[in-house]
């Protein structure tokens, strides 16, 4: 499997907002809360007390989304290396 960076110009992720009142979930409703994978819809949540635990790396994607391969140079350098 040839592994992509996050950052290539044909890779499309989005960070998805709240959406909800800070009495559902201590975030304001436009205030980022899920790291998104456009294709298949892999979500995870964006932790502001620790960013590092927030990466394309952690993203569940289906087993068909054509952005699975998609990491991080960090993930590449740390585990595939």
């Amino acid at each position: 499997m040839t592994l992509r960076s996050f950052a290539d110009s044909e890779t499309e992720f989005r960070i998805v907002a709240s959406g909800s009142p800070p009495s559902v979930d201590g975030l304001s409703i436009t205030e980022p809360k899920w790291l998104e994978c456009v294709s298949c819809g892999a979500r995870v949540r964006i932790d502001a007390g620790d960013e590092t635990q927030t990466t394309i790396d952690n993203l569940p994607h289906d087993r068909d989304c054509p952005q699975r391969d998609v990491t991080s140079r960090y993930y590449v350098d740390r585990f595939v290396r």
